[in-house]
């Protein structure tokens, strides 16, 4: 056995703790406020999985599990027939993520605000083993829940400079979501967290750089390996019990120098799912401020676009943007995983179409010569002033400045898919942004009937969400 970085501890202790805490019944889980939440987030991760039913990425994946098959016990989201678990949480995890268009959460690192992820990204595996199980929308809920804090709680163990992506957390939270819905006791659910865990490093070249399809299925390939392995430790397979704590663990990826009681602490100050926002524009979770900015200019700039002579976009003074603002693969951007990330063709686009959704990327917008020459007109900068207004958020400024000297401007501190800690989400703008998207493929009954499915799921159970997700033209 290797060392330990706690000299006298054992080493087995940090993961039966946390397992233990991932199987609590904690009343915090099935408060009413968390539940609306989480139904919320679940209706907002089923409208994106719907937008992206045509992207390529989910339609390669689609291909590969026909070819592939599976026995038939979970479904797929726009599928009449069902698949295995474990090709229902990689080609729904694909779905769900593939525009970039799910839930965001930021915290705090080394005291300056970052993105922490994209929680969503595992709801696909609580649909799932829910379903499996025939286990209760409100304990589904709960797993959600727990989830979302213990996603929060790793990510928390990352060091900000790191060679592993966030995303890595998820094998962890898979393997416990699934234990969970499975009624594993602890030592089961610890052996499955383990087993989770040596499948889970994933690099960070994954989310930066010349961006490829690997950002749309980074974390379906990581759920997919945790539920794997929580179904192989509910079989008996043990995992190494002290890879959390050891040198030959993942030290690296979750720093246990950062504070390994964090991951079962119980509970205090605001649950991580309550400041889980989503986002109403089909981009990066760091431009949603600068595309609410851009789209409030529109009606001044649609009759000028040929006058403009200058883009200023304004940021939070942050860690995280300046990196993102010094990607020259996002300022030029020659792919769709580089568009929707990019702080200069987002504002650009929206300006001049007055919409963010799928349809700005159709066409590789990016690079026709009118979004060309806006890109070139377009100067990022921070302001340290920003995010002291807007505490939680990324807030953005854009000023144009025209060819007779006239400047105009638009602020946004918050966004309208921001989750504030006391209230949560507007229920009104989640429901306007699935109506805008299902209205595409569905019927107002069948909208109407979707949302109340998913708002019942508590009472109702999930099988007549799952039914209607099986019956999407």
């Amino acid at each position: 056995m290797g060392s330990t970085y706690r000299t006298g501890s054992d080493p087995f202790a940090p993961i039966r703790e946390m397992a233990k805490w991932t199987l609590q019944e904690d009343p915090a889980w099935s408060s009413g406020k968390i539940a609306t939440q989480t139904r919320l987030l679940i209706l907002d991760s089923i409208a994106c999985a719907i937008a992206a039913l045509d992207a390529t990425t989910p339609r390669r994946v689609a291909t590969m599990l026909g070819q592939l098959g599976g026995n038939p016990q979970c479904t797929i989201i726009g599928e009449g027939e069902k698949s295995s678990i474990l090709n229902a949480v990689l080609m729904n995890g694909a779905l769900v993520r593939s525009l970039d268009f799910n839930d965001v959460q930021f915290f705090l690192k080394e005291d300056k605000l970052s993105v922490a992820g994209h929680c969503s990204d595992n709801i696909p595996v609580a649909l799932a083993a829910a379903e499996q199980f025939g286990s209760s929308g409100s304990k589904m809920i709960e797993t959600i829940a727990m989830g979302y804090e213990l996603f929060g709680r790793l990510r928390s163990l990352m060091p900000f400079i790191s060679a592993w992506d966030g995303t890595s957390a998820s094998g962890l939270v898979a393997a416990a979501m699934y234990g969970r819905l499975a009624g594993f006791d602890s030592e089961t659910q610890a052996h499955a967290i383990a087993l989770g865990a040596i499948r889970c490093a994933t690099p960070s070249v994954v989310r930066w750089g010349k961006l490829s399809g690997a950002k749309n299925l980074a974390n379906a390939f990581i759920a997919q390996s945790g539920v794997q392995a929580a179904i192989l430790a509910g079989l008996g397979v043990t995992g190494p019990l002290e890879v959390l704590d050891d040198r030959g663990g993942l030290h690296q990826v979750f720093d246990p120098l950062l504070g390994m009681e964090k991951l079962w602490a119980p509970l205090e100050g605001v649950p991580y799912i309550m400041t889980s926002h989503i986002k109403p524009y089909a981009c990066i979770g760091t431009a949603q401020t600068t595309i609410a900015a851009a789209l409030a200019l529109h009606d001044r700039v649609k009759e000028r676009v040929d006058q403009i002579r200058k883009i200023e976009v304004i940021m939070a003074d942050l860690p995280m943007i300046r990196k993102q603002q010094d990607e020259l693969h996002r300022r030029y951007p020659k792919s769709r995983e580089a568009a929707d990330h990019s702080f200069t063709f987002l504002p650009a686009i929206a300006m001049v179409e007055g919409r963010m959704t799928d349809e700005q990327f159709h066409d590789r917008r990016w690079e026709k010569p009118d979004m060309t020459h806006l890109i070139e007109l377009t100067k990022l900068s921070v302001d340290p002033g920003l995010a002291a207004r807007a505490p939680g958020s990324m807030p953005s400024r854009i000023v144009v400045t025209f060819a007779d000297g006239s400047r105009i401007e638009e602020e946004c501190l918050f966004d309208p898919g921001h989750s504030f800690p006391d209230t949560g989400l507007d229920e009104k703008v989640v429901r306007q942004k699935f109506n805008d998207i299902a209205s595409a493929r569905l019927t107002e009954v069948q909208i109407e009937g979707m949302i109340e499915a998913a708002n019942d799921i508590g009472t109702t159970g999930i099988e007549p969400l799952m039914q209607a997700l099986r019956h999407i033209a």
